[in-house]
């Protein structure tokens, strides 16, 4: 090994510039790296010299090196057989190219900083950790959440490990990147719900199911009343939905009706495709109210697919082209107005809302389309009902749902381990560390209780026993 000095033909003054090479030998073969200086030559002769005391080529892995990111990655998303179908798609679209990326506050595209915009065409040994840096806060900047920075940080992680793992690399340059934390700007603890937007009351939940349009308004009730997720929702099939019988001698219902979670639904290549439950515990059968059990009755009654045990419970629905008008939407002063297609929809009363809807019962709901064409104006419409106050929170999420039948169950005073069961969470501690808020109460209950026990009375109920003397 040694440093070879070459004359560049640029010159500075006159002068050439000297370059400087990393030289050595693998395998009667000689190998050299070009430097500017001699300290980064000399910087990598000692890394060839540690990497031949270990056993490694350091040829092979400049050579291996030199495969782009682009490639690595789907080397790695084909060797990892154990992703489920679900995880496999999320990792599928984080890497791939964003042709609709979302838009900043600015009103910029965020579609370079996606992974495959990033690092999909760079050599994985020419990634330094300061490019990883970069990327992780300029996802920030954009306003990504501190959890969706995260996650497609882990995933850049994990392929950068395979390509060391593949002796492409010796570090991963992504080790020591400092990540945004997941606490809230409010100072809250990571992972628990504690925004008040995400609660509604009984009152709310029953404005937003008059606001949505039939069938959708069969499936807000459910959300909000069961706590399934929206793909849980999606999932469900006929056969899913466990109706009990009447009472002979009255209307009285003889059990809870029951919802069976048996599977969810998920996209991939654009297409709806049933998964297991996103937990082991997810798999669940969740008893309903008796109004959610006579609500679900009706609905199937009126299910054309209802003897179908396998059928979609909610079908898929799309919007039926508007009627034109001939007639432009002007304000009080005769000035142009241009609304979005939610608060075009929103402006319809509930009956109007439901003939734009095209139904397709031999299809499952699919989310996104039913979240921008009826969720969204049911929300802006539940609030013009309202009045000048605004019922429900105006960006009020789907997912809201979910944490409004934790907190109604809260308040009923089901204890967290039953809820952990209905909510489908692998553990208790998991119901408790998001709803932590909920569960607390100033103990007056319970320190009563224990007042009362504490507290002698005059009869004993307990036969006291004498100790014996001893002779």
């Amino acid at each position: 090994m040694h440093i070879r000095v070459r004359e560049s033909s640029r010159r500075i003054k006159g002068k050439p510039i000297k370059r400087y090479q990393a030289v050595w030998y693998e395998r009667d073969r000689e190998y050299r790296e070009t430097f500017d200086t001699r300290e980064l030559a000399e910087d990598k002769l000692d890394n060839v010299k540690r990497q031949l005391a270990q056993g490694q080529s350091p040829a092979s892995l400049r050579e291996r090196g030199r495969e782009t990111f682009g490639v690595v990655a789907a080397q790695w998303l084909a060797s990892r057989h154990d992703l489920k179908p679900r995880t496999r798609a999320e990792y599928v679209n984080l890497l791939s190219d964003k042709i609709r990326a979302r838009r900043n506050a600015d009103g910029a595209s965020t579609a370079d900083l996606s992974i495959r915009r990033t690092f999909g065409d760079r050599p994985v040994n020419e990634i330094m950790r300061a490019d990883v840096a970069d990327w992780v806060g300029n996802l920030a900047k954009a306003g990504k959440s501190a959890s969706t920075v995260r996650h497609h940080y882990f995933v850049v992680r994990q392929i950068l490990s395979q390509a060391v793992a593949d002796g492409r690399l010796t570090v991963n340059p992504a080790d020591h990147v400092k990540l945004p934390s997941e606490r809230s700007a409010a100072g809250g603890t990571p992972g628990v719900v504690d925004d008040p937007d995400m609660f509604l009351t009984a009152d709310q939940v029953a404005a937003l199911v008059n606001a949505t349009p039939w069938p959708c308004n069969v499936m807000v009730h459910l959300a909000a009343w069961s706590g399934l997720r929206a793909a849980e929702l999606a999932g469900l099939q006929v056969g899913d939905v466990e109706l009990p019988d009447r009472s002979i001698n009255s209307s009285a219902l003889t059990k809870p009706g029951l919802l069976h979670v048996e599977r969810t639904m998920i996209t991939v290549d654009g297409a709806l495709v049933y998964d297991t439950p996103k937990t082991k515990g997810s798999r669940r059968r969740v008893p309903l109210m008796t109004a959610t059990t006579e609500l679900l009755r009706e609905y199937l009654a009126d299910h054309p697919r209802r003897d179908e045990p396998t059928a979609p419970l909610f079908c898929a629905v799309s919007l039926r082209p508007a009627k034109p008008t001939g007639k432009r939407a002007t304000d009080a002063y005769g000035n142009r107005m241009v609304s979005t297609a939610s608060e075009a929809l929103a402006a319809l009363p509930v009956e109007q809302a439901a003939d734009r809807l095209v139904l397709d019962w031999s299809a499952s709901i699919r989310h996104q389309t039913f979240y921008k064409a009826v969720f969204r104006p049911a929300v802006l419409r539940a609030n013009r009902i309202g009045g000048d106050d605004s019922v429900l929170p105006p960006a009020l999420k789907f997912h809201a749902l979910r944490h409004t039948y934790a907190s109604l169950c809260v308040a009923a005073g089901i204890p967290p381990l039953q809820l952990s069961r209905f909510m489908g969470h692998a553990k208790v501690t998991t119901t408790l560390a998001v709803y932590t808020h909920l569960f607390d109460d100033d103990h007056s209950e319970t320190m009563a209780a224990l007042e009362a026990i504490s507290t002698p009375t005059a009869t004993l109920n307990v036969v006291p026993l004498r100790r014996a003397r001893h002779r």
